[in-house]
């Protein structure tokens, strides 16, 4: 009987240590992170575009030119920020 109660709570034991960390604390937190990046990246394209129109209006076709330029690379690609999900346990599952 002890022997069968020691083995429930080893195997009661490895099951929370492969368990691992990642706790939904750390899955909260995960989701803030990306929702915080992904509105700071939104708030620096919008500042972006803003000041290329700006550039745009400008009375020297020089200036005026470059802004045309960037904005079209502009749209053309931007590359996105992700932070990689925590993982749930020691052997990643």
């Amino acid at each position: 009987m002890k022997v069968l109660n020691s083995m429930k709570l080893g195997v009661i034991l490895v099951v929370l240590f492969i368990a691992g960390c990642a706790t939904t604390e750390d899955y909260a937190l995960y989701l803030d992170a990306q929702k915080s990046v992904s509105r700071d990246q939104a708030m620096m394209e919008a500042s972006r575009v803003l000041a290329l129109v700006e550039m745009t209006r400008s009375n020297d076709p020089a200036v005026k030119a470059t802004g045309l330029m960037m904005l079209q690379q502009l749209q053309q690609g931007s590359k996105s920020v992700t932070i990689e999900p925590p993982k749930k346990g020691i052997l990643g599952f």
